[in-house]
């Protein structure tokens, strides 16, 4: 995203720290190392809080150690990027070798709106929903920090937040395309949502699967309920 340098840059870094998390920001168009001083550095980061004024950062990286934690941002890493409002990346190190940088953020929104890999919290079916709507309506929805399988653990988010991001409940019989429907896949909530297309169609992201266009028809019997964004 940022180029060859400050991806190098990144890892070496995440390489540098382990089993500790790293932490640096881009500025200037270079990754710049910052101390982390969180409390648990093995498994998250904070960086001082004159980062901010002193770099004006332009993103933030960070590392996770690749033997305890997944290769996508925690509901913690989450809500730090939404505060901050700047692209965040990780690097996930097993203390030999890292992987490539994995960004999140909102330009996330602009990347095609099918064939997306499954990436919880940045490429499933919230964050599908979200581009679906930046693309085709020029609406920007609010982000929600979450973790992976938030419905195990007593959340409801569907039915919390998407009122808050604007929407209401429509009957199924008067559902139209740009709706949003939500689906129980074995669980007690909902934990699943996609777009109403027309002529029978819906847009949705599951778990190991690429995001799709396909007919509704087979999922019917899924659906709990459907929304419609009023602003």
């Amino acid at each position: 995203m940022f180029g060859n340098d400050v991806a190098r840059e990144a890892r070496a870094h995440a390489l540098a720290a382990w089993p500790e998390e790293a932490c640096g920001v881009v500025s200037g168009g270079r990754y710049i190392r910052v101390e982390n001083i969180a409390a648990d550095p093995d498994n998250g980061f904070e960086m001082p809080a004159e980062t901010w004024l002193k770099f004006k950062p332009e993103a933030v990286i960070h590392s996770h150690n690749a033997k305890v934690h997944p290769h996508w941002p925690s509901k913690a890493d989450m809500e730090s990027q939404i505060a901050a409002r700047v692209p965040f990346g990780i690097v996930s190190c097993d203390g030999e070798v890292t992987t490539p940088i994995l960004w999140w953020g909102d330009h996330c929104l602009d990347v095609p709106l099918t064939g997306r890999s499954f990436v919880p919290g940045v490429f499933d079916c919230y964050g599908l929903v979200r581009s679906w709507y930046w693309q085709e309506r020029g609406i920007r929805l609010p982000d929600f920090a979450r973790s992976k399988s938030w419905w195990e653990e007593g959340e409801n988010l569907l039915a919390d937040l998407f009122e808050e991001a604007g929407f209401r409940a429509v009957d199924a019989s008067e559902a139209q395309p740009g709706d949003v429907f939500f689906m129980r896949l074995v669980s007690k909530v909902p934990c699943h949502s996609g777009i109403l297309l027309a002529d029978g169609l819906c847009l949705h992201h599951l778990d190991g699967r690429l995001s799709r266009r396909e007919p509704i028809g087979p999922w019917l019997r899924r659906v709990t309920h459907c929304v419609r964004y009023i602003g």
